[in-house]
């Protein structure tokens, strides 16, 4: 059953121990002021609680302020609840006796287990845009927003193919000891798998690591323990199944199989040489992928993804993407959902060159939103496409020799191709500009109308000052790097999402209340904040 906070109690109370100042401009100030005020309320999470049956909870709205503080503070569970009673800060915000702890660490676990199951974290960062709003830093009949986005570093453990399987081949083992009620050591000793209760599998094993033949042959024991495994998997229970096919997606991932010719009853495995694209690197989170920020920066984990306001910078949404997944994935979903948060129309998304591919422009052409991204740059070197003049209205192309065609094939899609066939027989940069024994041809994208305007706006001094506006959004992720986005606190991507929202909404809050002139400490100003 739902916990009610009391209507009336004092401003700052911790116990009347001693009296408490905080400085006017502090975040905690702040959020006392804001929580005295309704910040959160009770009756918006009653869908998280049964009406009329058990006994009464910690008020969720304490609760909420305490994922802020948490977030702000970038304290552990632990730390949190010890905070609740020690820190008078915290104490003045939660509007409660020093030296009570609020709640035990399990109902602060167990009320951000429902946040996130049923999306109602976002409730926070609504609250935060609606203080921006109030604060008058989102204004005016139409807004303009900025999108970018920011790796995340996954939580799991990232391993070597060897360690990865043996890692899900415990986890599958832990699985299987607890349906037959047993301890997994118990279990592993009497399938013959004891040497899988090592920590690292490849740092007990005997094998010269240098030695392909005897990598190999390691591997190949390794994958047929790991089929023995599976075969024991079959009608187990829920969990069973998922570690199950976590093993196999493992195996199909990173292993292929051999048949020798002069002994095709005889299976020899070794590690694939290419990386497919959404390859597991972790069995303790496998929802994390490979990931590339730029040519030279990898990482594994998640990518966050932000759309501000461009003036204030205020978070108006956010969301997690898998670390593999291009920029502008679902970014116009996104953007819908800013828009629906500010409760403003957004015209014009700022972006850089990961959201100005053809493919993104047709996504925003049939929405009322004008995107204002960079051109992906054309291929470089003096036979790149960038190097031909593509006259569209004209239906011709010129290569770099000063060769013009009016040759081309239409594609189903709107496409073309232009052919230079005829003109690449005399030429001499034909070795240089194409190997084909038919010659150079130029493949022309359907937008390319689109692409062409975007890069002559990109490239005028209108075009370049509304680009550099998009800045603000670099700081806005620079802010939620402060709050620890750069690493991911929990396992999943939807803890990882909740992490995010908490950070924005923590941003968000600052943000607002740094733009409010430092409020009067008076006596009056507190009684009058404690009547309303």
């Amino acid at each position: 059953m739902i916990g009610k906070r009391p209507d009336n109690y004092t401003l700052f109370d911790v116990g009347n121990v001693w009296p408490l100042e905080m400085k006017a401009k502090s975040f905690y100030y702040h959020l006392a002021v804001a929580a005295q005020k309704g910040l959160f309320k009770d009756e918006e999470f009653a869908s998280l609680y049964h009406a009329n049956n058990g006994r009464p909870r910690v008020p969720p709205s304490l609760l909420a302020l305490m994922m802020i503080l948490q977030g702000h503070d970038q304290v552990s569970d632990d730390q949190s609840i010890e905070h609740s009673a020690f820190d008078l800060r915290w104490a003045a915000v939660l509007g409660r006796p020093a030296g009570t702890r609020l709640c035990a660490k399990s109902t602060l676990q167990l009320f951000r287990s429902h946040l996130i199951l049923h999306s109602e974290f976002r409730k926070l960062l609504q609250r935060s845009i609606d203080e921006a709003k109030a604060a008058g830093l989102i204004e005016g009949r139409t807004i303009t927003a900025a999108v970018d986005t920011k790796p995340m570093l996954g939580r799991g453990a990232v391993m070597d193919t060897y360690n990865l399987l043996a890692q899900a081949m415990r986890q599958l083992a832990r699985a299987l000891a607890r349906d037959a009620g047993g301890p997994i050591r118990e279990f592993l000793d009497s399938n013959g798998f004891s040497h899988l209760s090592e920590p690292s599998i490849k740092g007990t094993a005997v094998v010269d690591w240098n030695d392909e033949a005897a990598r190999n042959a390691f591997l190949t024991d390794l994958v047929e323990q790991a089929r023995q495994l599976l075969s024991l998997a079959d009608g187990g229970s829920k969990h069973v199944r998922q570690n199950a096919e976590l093993l196999s997606q493992l195996l199909l991932q990173d292993v292929e199989d051999h048949v020798p010719p002069d002994k095709p009853d005889k299976t020899s495995s070794s590690i694939k040489q290419e990386t497919i694209r959404d390859r597991v690197p972790s069995s303790t989170d496998p929802e994390q992928r490979h990931g590339r920020k730029s040519a030279s920066k990898r990482f594994n984990g998640h990518k966050s993804s932000v759309v501000c306001d461009s003036r204030s910078g205020i978070i108006l949404s956010c969301s997690i993407l898998p670390g593999n997944a291009g920029d502008a994935t679902n970014v116009l979903e996104q953007v819908e959902e800013a828009q629906r948060n500010a409760a403003v129309p957004i015209g014009e998304i700022l972006a850089d060159c990961a959201y100005g591919g053809a493919e993104t422009r047709a996504e925003f052409a049939d929405s009322k939103h004008t995107l204002i991204a960079k051109v992906p740059a054309l291929p470089s070197g003096p036979f790149g496409k960038g190097a031909f003049k593509i006259d569209l209205l004209n239906n011709q192309a010129t290569c770099p020799s000063g060769h013009t065609t009016q040759t081309y094939s239409q594609h189903d899609d709107g496409g073309k191709t232009f052919y230079f066939d005829e003109h690449c027989t005399d030429c001499p940069l034909r070795q240089q500009c194409t190997k084909s024994a038919l010659g150079r041809s130029l493949k022309v994208h359907p937008n390319e109308g689109e692409l062409q305007k975007a890069r002559a706006f990109q490239n005028s001094p209108p075009g370049r000052n509304k680009l550099k506006e998009r800045l603000v959004v670099e700081n806005s992720l620079a802010r939620l790097a402060h709050y620890g986005i750069g690493q991911a606190r929990y396992i999943g991507r939807a803890k990882s999402n909740f992490q995010l929202t908490i950070a924005s909404t923590v941003a968000n809050l600052r943000r607002a209340w740094n733009s409010i002139s430092e409020p009067d400490l008076s006596k009056a100003t507190e009684q009058a904040l404690v009547a309303a």
